[in-house]
């Protein structure tokens, strides 16, 4: 799925269980729509944790846009300050919140597939033993693995749209604040055999271990929401 637009805003996390089958309806009918429907988001997307995902990061969404601008925009602060009684009971349940708007340093794939993995790199010294430019290069030989069908490289900013809102009140009730990224990969692919190889490349060629600061995760793709479709 070959990334629209040059910016991205990229959220992880959880929700409480009893609250799961609301959270989907929730996500799928009224909160992409609405934010699809503003000017500059061109699709939004989610995907739902491979069996024993940890339930804090059993969600991954993604929203695209024309430029990092459109994260900041009137019309989108003006959502984020008035949310509808449906999203505050949603993000009022919401735990582990990770939300971050990303420039697309790269992009490559061959259309969309059914799974994803992501790598969540989170604080800058991180980002400096893994140079979003290296990672970039490789962009390339990965694709080319067998089963692979796309990989996306991300930059994060931990300034840029992180504004008090009422939105982000809502999300911290479970009291979680949201958790900035400095950089992240997203790789797509035929099967979770797949990316699981083309992780253990990653993790050889370029030394990357997981901790608390470097999050890897596996999903399947739910629902995707384009102006197309509304």
């Amino acid at each position: 799925m070959g990334l629209l637009g040059s910016a991205v805003l990229v959220n992880w996390g959880g929700i409480v269980t009893k609250k799961e089958i609301d959270y989907n309806q929730w996500h799928s009918l009224e909160h992409m729509p609405e934010r699809i429907s503003l000017p500059g988001f061109l699709r939004g997307y989610r995907a739902v944790g491979v069996d024993g995902t940890d339930l804090n990061h059993k969600y991954f969404m993604m929203y695209e846009a024309e430029k990092k601008e459109v994260f900041v925009s009137k019309e989108y602060l003006e959502r984020l300050n008035n949310p509808t009684s449906w999203t505050k009971e949603i993000l009022s349940n919401y735990i582990s919140p990770s939300r971050t708007i990303c420039s697309v340093i790269a992009s490559k794939s061959i259309g969309l597939a059914s799974f994803i993995s992501t790598i969540r790199f989170v604080n800058k010294e991180v980002e400096n033993a893994h140079n979003v430019e290296q990672l970039k290069l490789s962009i390339n030989d990965i694709t080319l693995l067998q089963g692979i069908t796309g990989m996306h490289v991300l930059l994060g900013d931990n300034t840029f749209g992180q504004m008090n809102t009422e939105e982000k009140k809502f999300r911290s009730s479970q009291g979680k604040n949201d958790v900035i990224i400095s950089q992240a990969l997203i790789l797509e692919g035929l099967n979770f055999f797949s990316l699981q190889k083309a992780i253990s490349y990653l993790k050889k060629n370029f030394l990357i271990k997981e901790n608390k600061n470097i999050i890897i995760n596996f999903y399947s793709c739910q629902h995707v929401l384009s102006k197309v479709d509304l």
